[in-house]
């Protein structure tokens, strides 16, 4: 027992001596090792004057100095050598979204159907074609209505649904005319 003790407290010396020259190893080299300081060479190419290279602005005209120059950021924040700060701004948009809730080539039809995880606002739009008609309801959640029994048929626009996060809808056809390809659509639209 007393040699697992004392192997136990030699591991623990031994990972937290390493530990130590392993954190401070980059210190430690940086002060062992120099860098070599450059030799000069000889330069073949011409040497402009700081002068020709930087614009004289009013104020430095009248002071004999050359304006400093900088190069220009599209990045925002702040611009190294100046007081003026262009603040970083973020734009989000949202795409329009257009779900087919209701398609069908099949009359008379009696159709339910859900709509899960609604973050926004949602316009009910239908279009049927003439000589057909349908009956919609919407219901919340709990079973309380949304929409009452209504009776449509063109085009138009049933209702907007707010304020929850699921909904469903049940359409069951009225009159049916001669050609029922595609006679109905239902969509939800933001």
């Amino acid at each position: 027992m007393k040699s697992f003790v004392v192997g136990l407290v030699t591991v623990l010396v031994i990972g937290l001596a390493g530990f130590a020259v392993f954190r401070n190893g980059q210190n430690l080299l940086s002060r062992l090792t120099t860098s070599p300081s450059p030799s000069p060479t000889p330069s073949t190419l011409p040497i402009e004057s700081p002068q020709a290279t930087r614009e004289m602005t009013p104020d430095a005209k009248r002071s004999g100095s050359p304006a400093p120059t900088y190069k220009p950021t599209t990045k925002g924040g702040v611009v190294k050598g100046t007081n003026t700060t262009t603040p970083i701004s973020i734009t989000t948009s949202t795409s329009r979204l257009f779900l087919t809730l209701v398609k069908s080539s099949t009359c008379p039809i009696s159709y339910m159907t859900e709509v899960k995880d609604i973050t926004g606002p949602l316009t009910l739009k239908y279009a049927l074609k003439d000589g057909f008609s349908a009956r919609l309801n919407v219901w919340r959640k709990d079973g309380n209505e949304l929409v009452p029994n209504t009776t449509v048929s063109g085009s138009g626009t049933l209702a907007t649904i707010s304020g929850v996060d699921y909904f469903k809808i049940r359409i069951e056809s009225a009159d049916c005319g001669g050609d029922d390809t595609d006679w109905v659509k239902i969509t939800a639209e933001r």
